[in-house]
């Protein structure tokens, strides 16, 4: 079955409007070499305090290292989601530095 809650139901607890950003789980391309699927976990993150002009915070995507192996997109999800809890974009963004880093096969 597929991992996660698929956002529905809102079971944990946490009103999901204005709550702390949730890293989700992506299929991403092939890899060119062998054709292997690839997933990747990403995240939106506030960026800076400033909004648009329509009032709406602004945003940036995150992204963790592409992996053949589903379930360690997912580890990397609950990771990032983690460090996200205090919508802290800069923690964010060096976890992903460093899972990605971390990957280099």
């Amino acid at each position: 079955g597929r991992g996660g809650d698929g956002g529905g139901g809102g079971s944990s607890g946490a009103p999901v409007e204005g709550g702390p950003p949730k890293a989700e789980v992506v299929e991403s391309k092939a890899r060119q070499s062998t054709g292997e699927k690839t997933w990747r976990a990403e995240i939106n993150m506030p960026k800076n305090d400033r909004f648009n002009y329509d009032g709406r915070a602004r945003t940036m995507c995150v992204r963790g290292p592409l992996r053949i192996d589903r379930d360690q997109a997912y580890k990397d999800a609950e990771d990032i989601t983690e460090a996200a809890r205090d919508c802290d974009t800069a923690k964010v963004k060096a976890l992903a530095r460093k899972l990605l880093s971390n990957n280099v096969s």
